[in-house]
């Protein structure tokens, strides 16, 4: 019996087939489609398909209005009901409204909805639009931004990134309701500041965690926003503001390349994403407890280990890319967005259906105290919106679709100034490393979730 929901009770699925069968099969999709992408792709200049331009339905309708000022009085009830419930039944997770706001449908929303859909939460979010006004507001004042140091790039995001996984999966305060409001406060505090010293698109699109990660995943979205820059959009006029649909994938060669740190940012984003479905399997607890009876010291301080389990297996992500990628490290990075995009979707998705339930009933019973206007208040979780087999089928598909998709786009690098057959033969090891990244998600995917 293979668990398949992250974070939550886990829904039982016997699979039909042996577990290594299943694996190696996922494994060799993703290998034989290498030479398939060298048949389909030409060496010539890709034409690019869009469709209509969806930006002035948009814009007469008001969305991108209406979207942040939702989002806006969410994050209000959120605050209010992390900061000042008083009752008991409020400190639990599922009762709380920021604790279900912020790692049920905020992070787990942004990932999906980011590279699904497309980057919307730049330009619906009440803290970016503040830290925007912020920086138009000091420009009129003729306060001129401090010079961001080109080499950092994104690496404060990935460190950020990093903290953001350690609290969520390690962490326990962080699923204390007034711990977790008040970091949130001293967050967005933090970054009003670092866009008043460095100007607001700098530090958005460098150090600000999800700005930088809901980017990145749009890099593989169906929906392309020009000007790329939200800073540039939000500048243009109107009628030179597009967007448009476009075949899933098409972004990681037409958007600018990843800045500085962003190769890292989205291995990282892949290995927490591994590390978190591991974490939670009978596999995982064996590993530990073969740590705990050789040291005593991690048995009685388990976030330890927990901690230095999740510092290694981002370091073996980023360390075996590296050398597999050598020079083209950073050009080719954005090729593995797919599979950090579909890891995430796969990992997370039931998770969001089954514990997104509870948003509702946060919202209407911020403080806890079983308020229940029209019978939304109380109510069970489903766990049986989709069957057990489907939800597995969607995962494996999801798996081997974002890695078929990245050895297309790796191929696609490969081919500028190549041949067909170099481009196959140079593209080898990387697309021997996707297959290992395919073995092992699927691995993680299959193991028994631990009680």
């Amino acid at each position: 019996m293979l668990g398949l929901l992250a974070h939550a009770a886990p829904i039982s699925y016997k699979f039909p087939l042996p577990i290594w069968l299943y694996v190696v099969a996922g494994g060799a999709a993703v290998l034989l489609s290498a030479p398939a992408a060298a048949v389909a792709v030409s060496e010539g200049p890709t034409r690019e398909r869009r469709g209509f331009d969806l930006y002035p339905f948009a814009r007469r309708l008001r969305l991108g209005v209406v979207a942040r000022v939702a989002v806006s009085l969410l994050l209000l009830v959120g605050l209010i009901g992390g900061l000042f419930s008083t009752s008991a039944q409020a400190a639990e997770f599922f009762e709380n409204p920021i604790t279900v706001l912020t790692w049920v449908d905020f992070w787990v929303g942004v990932g999906i909805v980011s590279w699904l859909v497309g980057d919307f939460w730049e330009h619906i979010s009440p803290l970016n639009s503040a830290a925007r006004t912020l920086d138009r507001e000091l420009a009129r004042r003729g306060v001129q931004p401090l010079a961001y140091p080109a080499r950092l790039g994104q690496w404060p995001a990935v460190a950020l990134l990093l903290v953001w996984s350690w609290m969520e999966l390690i962490w326990a305060n962080a699923k204390d309701p007034r711990t977790l409001a008040l970091l949130l406060l001293a967050y967005a505090i933090a970054t009003l500041v670092g866009c008043a010293l460095y100007g607001a698109e700098t530090w958005l699109g460098n150090v600000e965690l999800f700005s930088v990660f809901a980017r990145t995943l749009s890099r593989f979205s169906p929906l392309e926003l020009r000007p790329f820059v939200p800073e540039e959009w939000a500048s243009a006029p109107p009628a030179d503001r597009s967007a448009r649909l476009r075949l899933y994938g098409s972004g990681l060669r037409t958007d600018p390349p990843l800045p500085v740190g962003g190769a890292a940012f989205v291995l990282a984003t892949l290995a927490t994403v591994v590390f978190d479905g591991w974490s939670q399997t009978d596999r995982f607890g064996s590993f530990q407890q073969w740590f705990w009876e050789r040291w005593s010291f991690l048995a009685h301080h388990v976030a330890v280990l927990q901690t230095l389990s999740v510092v290694v297996v981002v370091v073996e992500f980023v360390a075996a890319y590296v050398l597999i990628a050598r020079r083209h490290a950073a050009a080719l990075a954005s090729t593995l967005i797919p599979i950090a995009a579909v890891y995430f979707a796969a990992h997370y998705f039931a998770y969001l259906l089954i514990a997104g339930q509870a948003t509702l009933g946060v919202i209407i019973d911020p403080f806890g105290l079983s308020w229940n206007p029209l019978g939304w208040g109380e109510y069970e979780l489903s766990k049986g919106i989709a069957p057990a087999g489907i939800v597995w089928w969607i995962q494996i598909l999801l798996i081997v679709w974002g890695h078929v998709a990245a050895v297309f786009a790796a191929h696609r690098f490969a081919l500028h100034g190549s041949t067909r057959a170099r481009a196959l033969l140079a593209q080898a090891p990387l697309v021997g490393l996707m297959v290992l990244y395919t073995v092992a998600g699927l691995w993680v995917l299959a193991q028994q979730i631990k009680a």
